[in-house]
């Protein structure tokens, strides 16, 4: 364990340490599988909705402005991030 966790754990006990570093890390990516909702293998702007930051780029994230990100389209978001 990292001397500043040791810290952050003496300080504020550990559920709040555990929250604090969560609060720091980058958010998490949902798999592609979990948003394309219909399984038709692509994400229509409707199943992006599921994440709020998804949801807010889709237009930059839509490469070929279709309308839907492709896994491709979803992978290189995801990296952005």
């Amino acid at each position: 364990m990292s001397r500043v966790m040791c810290t952050i754990k003496t300080l504020v006990g550990a559920p709040l340490a555990a929250a604090l570093i969560g609060a720091c890390s980058p958010p998490a990516v949902a798999p592609f599988s979990e948003l394309d909702r219909d399984g038709d293998g692509r994400i229509s702007q409707q199943e992006a909705t599921q994440d709020v930051v998804l949801a807010g780029m889709f237009a930059d994230f839509d490469m070929d402005e279709n309308g839907e990100l492709t896994p491709f389209e979803y992978l290189q978001a995801a990296n952005r991030r």
